[in-house]
């Protein structure tokens, strides 16, 4: 806002004043200057060291539930803001309540109010997020206006910053999934022997002809004169790895289920969370790119919390389409595995060359869980629309 003329006119008046002799007119050009310049250098300040940060009470949350936001904004001087107004934008995947006015559905809104700061004061607000949809949802950048008291100058400062949650998949309820029946865990064991864990290095040996480098136990040998290889505890609980498939149709011209691929992406975060509740070795391949990247998803077998949340954080950005048909990945995967291995593959396109696969991964020694998530949707819309068959 310009309001250069002002100046002048106090500046005219002061003159005009001191040329006729009149007091009065003298006196209202300086008290106008005053008033106008002293409105300038409140506003020039008024933003100074003026923090507004936000925090919430997760950063991770699975959809459909919420969290707390909280808004700081510190006055850290020795001047009143007589106004301040707050523009943060918030994207319209998320719902903000506590807001005077709900926001309009459909687009991007903004969170925005106003306030009056004193000095050296700290204001704090608390609203509610909804979190309904998967993904890496962004607060912000937000804008910051204020100025003087009689409104004559505005500063604005415009803060980069953003603030994001990572909403993982909504987890699919056990009874629709039939995972009691479906996973050999609790309290059962294979009957394939006992295998070397690779994730459990309990010591190192010699070694030995017929070694891989796999086994070679780099440490070890670099504190030896001669090369070691690992000694692994032995184990009877093999790792469980996901193939999730991305289609929601046999051909890509037949159009894209978005429903069928969530409900896909949200059993597959089921299995996950199940597997790791048991403290099995996770891990997750899928027919699809990361999120904004070329890179294929990948990734290997891992007994970690730190392998569950980079499946999770995967799970939750996806990109719903895929890149190459299952079966292709299946048919590229399977000669890699560890022997004992449980695969799971969810899909919700029941294909026979599919089919084809899986038969392959039981010849070869695996455990191999077929769940086909298009027909799971279909018995449990019956279910609560009470059809039976």
């Amino acid at each position: 806002m310009r309001n250069e003329g002002w100046i002048l006119a106090g500046a005219l008046l002061t003159l005009a004043g001191a040329l006729s002799g009149s007091y009065a007119i003298g006196t209202l050009g300086l008290l106008l200057l005053s008033v106008v310049l002293t409105a300038k250098l409140w506003a020039r300040f008024a933003l100074h060291r003026v923090r507004y940060e936000r925090t919430l009470s997760s950063e991770r949350i699975y959809a459909g539930e919420s969290v707390v936001l909280e808004l700081h904004l510190t006055n850290p001087k020795p001047l009143t803001l007589p106004w301040l107004v707050v523009e943060d934008r918030v994207e319209e995947t998320l719902i903000l309540r506590g807001l005077e006015e709900e926001p309009r559905p459909g687009r991007k809104y903004e969170l925005r109010f106003q306030v009056s700061v004193g000095w050296y004061e700290r204001l704090r607000f608390r609203y509610t997020l909804e979190c309904p949809r998967r993904g890496y949802h962004l607060i912000g950048p937000a804008t910051l206006r204020s100025g003087d008291p009689f409104g004559l100058y505005e500063r604005v400062e415009k803060l980069g910053d953003t603030l994001g949650v990572l909403v993982y998949p909504k987890l699919v309820p056990v009874e629709q999934l039939a995972l009691d029946r479906l996973f050999p865990f609790e309290g059962t064991r294979t009957g394939r022997g006992m295998l070397d864990d690779p994730l459990n290095v309990v010591g190192a040996r010699p070694y030995a002809e017929g070694d891989t480098l796999r086994q070679v136990h780099w440490r070890a040998s670099a504190r030896s004169t001669r090369l070691q290889s690992k000694v692994l505890r032995p184990t009877t609980e093999p790792g469980v790895l996901i193939f999730l498939d991305l289609a929601s149709a046999e051909h890509a011209w037949q159009g894209v289920d978005a429903e069928a691929v969530e409900y896909a992406i949200s059993t597959a975060a089921t299995v996950a969370h199940r597997v790791h509740n048991e403290r099995r070795a996770l891990g997750l391949y899928v027919n699809g790119l990361r999120s904004g990247t070329r890179q294929k998803i990948r990734i290997g077998l891992a007994r970690a919390d730190q392998t569950f949340l980079a499946v999770m954080d995967t799970l939750a950005r996806v990109f719903p389409y895929p890149n190459m048909p299952l079966a292709e990945l299946l048919r590229a995967e399977r000669r890699k595995l560890p022997a004992g291995t449980t695969v799971v593959v969810v899909t919700a396109v029941r294909l026979r060359a599919v089919d084809e696969q899986v038969e392959l991964y039981r010849r070869a020694g695996h455990h191999v869980l077929l769940l086909d998530v298009g027909l799971s949707r279909a018995i449990s819309r019956e279910t609560r629309t009470g059809v039976t068959s």
